[in-house]
């Protein structure tokens, strides 16, 4: 999670010695694959390039520096690391490659109640289009609650914001959604009760409402206006 323009954080690459007789010294060496896509010095810096585990010892660490505030939550650097040599053991060929997946994300604070304006939306007819319209309106005065259960992860208390429940007077399906530096993803796993999938997008604007884009495949969907009733309070 990038809080700064200047932040580092510090991965300790963990090696094992997987052995019932550890006796003798080892010295482990590693190097950066040429397949890598993080750049040293950009993305990351090597802070050593081996360890040595002393008779006894069956667990070392390389530590790697995530150059975090360099990265661009949008970037994907990958970091491939392989055991080149061991003194006094052999390197598994299941176990010798290592890749560091280097992902940024930016604090998120959306946990919370929300209440819903509808810009625009849509009732399905069943195959994906449209039965019925409306735009700029409130469907109900019942919020739409975010609950964090990760970084950057919320469990969504209704992904239809309203619409089953105002317009079918069905149960409200809930959802995932993901927020990387102010933009609103769904999970790919979010479906409804009936097994439908649903795709949602959108963002968090400069004012703090929440604009979001939705649809499911029976044709239902439209764009919603979320406000934190902390804020309207």
């Amino acid at each position: 999670m990038r809080t700064s323009d200047d932040q580092t954080d510090v991965v300790d690459v963990q090696l094992n010695r997987v052995s019932t007789d550890g006796s003798g010294a080892i010295t482990v060496n590693i190097e950066v694959d040429p397949a890598s896509t993080a750049v040293e010095g950009v993305h990351y810096e090597l802070n050593a390039t081996s360890a040595t585990m002393n008779a006894g010892e069956f667990v070392s660490t390389i530590p790697v520096t995530i150059l975090t505030g360099n990265i661009d939550p949008s970037e994907t650097p990958d970091l491939i690391l392989n055991i080149s040599s061991v003194t006094g053991a052999e390197v598994s060929p299941n176990y010798g490659s290592l890749t560091v997946a280097i992902r940024v994300i930016c604090p998120s604070e959306l946990e919370g109640d929300y209440t819903v304006f509808w810009e625009f939306l849509q009732v399905g007819d069943g195959d994906g289009g449209a039965s019925q319209t409306a735009s700029d309106l409130v469907l109900s005065d019942d919020p739409i609650s975010f609950e964090e259960v990760g970084a950057g992860a919320y469990n969504l208390s209704d992904m239809s914001f309203g619409l089953y429940a105002g317009v079918y007077g069905d149960s409200s399906p809930a959802g995932r959604l993901n927020d990387n530096c102010d933009v609103l993803t769904g999970a790919s796993s979010n479906q409804d009760q009936y097994q439908d999938p649903f795709t949602i997008n959108g963002t968090v604007q400069e004012d703090g409402t929440l604009r979001i884009e939705w649809s499911n495949t029976y044709g239902d969907g439209g764009t919603v206006i979320l406000t934190s009733v902390e804020e309207e309070g």
